[in-house]
């Protein structure tokens, strides 16, 4: 099972911060990103799953265009930057298939970290805008490891989806 983690193109400022949309400048990261996002085996997943804040929905839907998927949008809750990575951690510890999920830092940082078993938390990843990143399960969640254990497969910054 893979875990896929998007973190939303640029956004423009301003408040409300759950309606900020994607400047140009973010748009265009994602139309790059999707022309690596062949190393991102859609079949893998059932959905794209996204936030309910616009700069994710935008990131979800600008990169389902961009690639052409057919796969359906997913609201998913508790992506939001200051909700509690536990719970979607403990989401994809009972995943069988793989997951695409679109978020917000730090949320995206603090769950790669605890997937990771890093012990500085989100400040060990840097996940940048547009960033995305592939975890794999290798081993099934046991009482030492909740959530089981996690490898990097590999990480694409923004500057390196060009």
């Amino acid at each position: 099972m893979r875990a896929y983690l998007l973190r939303h193109a640029e956004a423009v400022p301003g408040t409300p911060d759950a309606s900020r949309d994607l400047t140009a400048h973010g748009q265009r990261q994602v139309a790059l990103l999707a022309k690596g996002a062949g190393q991102v085996p859609l079949e893998e997943v059932d959905a794209i799953e996204h936030s309910p804040l616009v700069r994710a929905v935008r990131t979800a839907q600008l990169l389902r265009l961009a690639t052409g998927s057919p796969l359906p949008l997913k609201v998913l809750g508790g992506l939001e930057p200051e909700h509690d990575p536990r719970k979607t951690a403990e989401l994809l510890a009972k995943s069988r298939r793989s997951r695409l999920l679109v978020g917000h830092n730090p949320h995206l940082a603090e769950l790669a970290a605890l997937l990771l078993g890093l012990a500085d938390g989100g400040a060990s990843v840097r996940f940048r805008k547009s960033g995305l990143l592939a975890l794999e399960r290798t081993a099934k969640p046991t009482r030492l490891r909740p959530y089981g254990s996690w490898s990097l497969l590999w990480m694409i910054p923004p500057d390196l989806s060009k």
